[in-house]
């Protein structure tokens, strides 16, 4: 018996429901000109939607291409960095600097 009121009750919310969307079609309150029962101004905040999302996306690839070409300067800087360390030990015994002869050009 319960099965059947849940049954008969979900019948008439369906009904309500579309002859509420009928009426407010025909009064001219729920616009949908391609009649496919979806709102216009409804679809175009969804395309409005979507456009945002594209350009968010498209900045946030932007901006990852930035960020992994500075992430590589860094790591060569670290690298040289790293290279050079080395040297430092020798700076403080009073060995010759490495490298190029000063006043010449590489």
């Amino acid at each position: 018996m319960n099965v059947l009121i849940i049954i008969v009750a979900a019948i008439a919310f369906f009904v309500a429901v579309y002859l509420t969307a009928m009426f407010l079609n025909k009064k001219g309150l729920l616009k949908d000109l391609d009649n496919d029962w979806i709102p216009d101004v409804l679809e175009d905040k969804v395309s409005d939607v979507k456009v945002e999302i594209a350009e968010l996306k498209a900045d946030l690839k932007a901006t990852q291409d930035r960020l992994s070409k500075e992430l590589k300067d860094v790591g060569v800087a670290i690298k040289e960095v790293g290279n050079q360390l080395g040297d430092v030990p020798q700076a403080f015994s009073g060995k010759k600097r490495p490298g190029r002869k000063s006043g010449t050009r590489g």
